[in-house]
């Protein structure tokens, strides 16, 4: 669908030069993927390494009981986004330099809004490389979230979600990219859904 707009895009505006219409057909052929989640904490306790609740130290049981407690139990990871441009593998002069400057976006859990967020700072797409990579920082409060699950519930999504890091297929993310190219700012007409396992577009 996103792709099908864009063309729709490309032949409205091709009247007003080549250029635009370069521009245009390049930025179509941008593609989004979720890649994997680093970084990964339960109320500033480090679960990247561990699988289960009994790998958890006494310590860190006392924290994430207390904070459960106090309805605050914060997820927080950074989700990393693959931008493949296929602009770049091009031999020909019609290679495009973009910037994402904006990226809004809505993250789902297990098929559920979890949180909206930004970027901080725009990301260069340059036409001299295949990949970029879009970092997507997310806090979630789990307990607003998932409280009906319990502790325990809560405690083992969060473990799944870092047992996935490298594959994460419980995310799904929602991006209302704006990119600037050489002729300005060009907003997607709407949202695109990224997920791990295929590319869009």
């Amino acid at each position: 669908m996103i792709k099908k707009s864009i063309i729709i895009s490309i032949i409205v505006f091709s009247f007003v030069g080549c250029g635009v219409l370069k521009e245009l057909t390049n930025l179509s052929r941008l593609q989004f993927k979720l890649v994997n989640l680093e970084s990964i904490t339960i109320s500033s306790v480090t679960i990247s390494n561990k699988n289960s609740i009994r790998d958890f130290s006494s310590l860190e049981v006392l924290k994430l009981s207390t904070s459960f407690i106090r309805n605050d139990m914060p997820l927080e990871f950074i989700l990393n986004v693959e931008v493949k441009n296929p602009n770049a593998n091009n031999n020909n002069l019609s290679k495009s330099n973009f910037k994402l400057s904006s990226f809004p976006w809505r993250l789902f859990i297990d098929g559920k809004e979890a949180i909206q967020g930004n970027i901080s700072s725009p990301v260069n797409i340059p036409s001299d490389r295949n990949l970029s990579y879009v970092k997507v920082v997310a806090k979630v409060d789990l307990v607003n979230f998932i409280k009906e699950k319990g502790y325990e519930g809560i405690i083992n999504l969060a473990l799944s979600l870092a047992s996935q890091k490298d594959s994460p297929t419980k995310i799904e993310l929602f991006a209302k990219p704006v990119v600037e190219t050489s002729i300005g700012k060009i907003n997607y007409p709407e949202e695109i859904k990224i997920v791990s396992m295929n590319y869009t577009n």
